[in-house]
């Protein structure tokens, strides 16, 4: 009797096993996707939150490099002064006093990130995943 007591008990383990395995499998694979979905470009989104957060402060200089420029040594292509231009008290938006940023959308090298100043819809930035420079995004339709 003893013999026949014990019958079917491996198969309830094995089960147990299976079930748990592909429980875990299930709650892995959701959380992969969550992170896809809204953690993906974190790290590029904090980095255009830290740069429009100087730009509102009226650090330019600071924002500067995070084109990868500085005062003393300016960008080739896009001078201090056109910096300045762009995201100075005297450009297109004038002061900033709110910036939202919007969706992004992962590019082989970047992120390009849609974004808000005081309410009217800007020119995307860029955001290069390696190194975090910041820059106008290369094109965009």
């Amino acid at each position: 009797m003893e013999f026949l007591g014990a019958y079917g008990k491996s198969d309830l383990i094995y089960e147990r096993i299976v079930k748990g395995f592909f429980i875990a499998l299930l709650a892995a694979l959701l959380l992969g996707c969550i992170y896809y979905v809204f953690f993906r470009n974190w790290r590029e989104e904090l980095q255009a939150k830290r740069f429009l957060t100087l730009v509102r402060n009226r650090d330019y200089a600071e924002a500067y490099k995070m084109w990868n420029c500085s005062v003393e040594e300016p960008c080739r292509y896009y001078p201090y002064d056109d910096f300045l231009e762009d995201w100075g008290r005297e450009s297109e938006f004038g002061e900033i006093r709110s910036f939202d940023l919007g969706r992004s959308f992962t590019q082989a090298n970047g992120v390009i990130l849609l974004y808000d100043i005081n309410g009217v819809e800007q020119a995307p930035l860029w955001v290069e995943k390696e190194t975090g420079i910041v820059g106008f995004a290369p094109h965009w339709n």
